[in-house]
C-alpha cells in the first residue's frame, strides 16, 4: 500500500483534514489539544538500500528561534524515538517508517507522536498561545 492510501485510513478514522500534494506527500491537522492543532507531513522516499519508507515529520519553528543549536543536539539525546532536524528554514521534528508490511495503527501512533511532541516543542520555543 502507498503512503497516499494509508494515510487516508488513517485520517479517516479520526476525521483529521488531509491535502495531498502532487509529489505523493500528505497533509494532515491534527488536533493536539484544545484549541491548538499541528500540522504533520508524510513524504514516501527510501532508506539508503533503496527500501520504500515514509518520512513523518513536522515544524517545531524557524532556525532562526533556536538560541542555543547545542540544544537540539541534546534534545535529540533524549528523544525516544524520531529526530530533531533542521529544514531549512525550519527545525523539524522527523521519524520514519518502513513501507513494507506498514499497518494503519502503526503510522497513527506515529503521526500521533510527531503532532503532539512538536506541538510541546513549539510551545516551549514560543510559548504557550492560541494559533486557531
Amino acid at each position: 500500500m502507498d503512503v497516499a492510501s494509508l494515510a487516508r485510513m488513517v485520517a479517516g478514522r479520526h476525521g483529521w483534514p488531509m491535502t495531498q500534494g502532487h509529489d505523493g506527500g500528505v497533509r494532515m491537522e491534527i488536533r493536539t489539544e484544545a484549541a491548538r492543532t499541528q500540522v504533520v507531513q508524510l513524504h514516501p522516499g527510501q532508506d539508503p538500500d533503496g527500501r520504500p519508507i515514509v518520512w513523518v515529520w513536522s515544524v517545531i519553528c524557524e532556525t532562526s528561534g533556536v538560541g542555543d543549536p547545542w540544544y537540539l543536539l541534546r534534545l535529540n539525546a533524549t528523544l525516544t524515538a524520531g529526530a530533531v532536524a533542521v529544514r531549512d528554514p525550519n527545525v523539524i521534528l522527523v521519524d520514519t517508517l518502513a513501507l513494507q508490511g506498514l499497518q494503519p495503527v502503526e503510522l497513527e501512533r506515529v503521526i500521533s507522536w510527531v503532532a503532539r511532541h512538536a506541538d510541546s516543542l513549539e510551545k516551549q520555543v514560543h510559548g504557550a498561545f492560541d494559533r486557531n
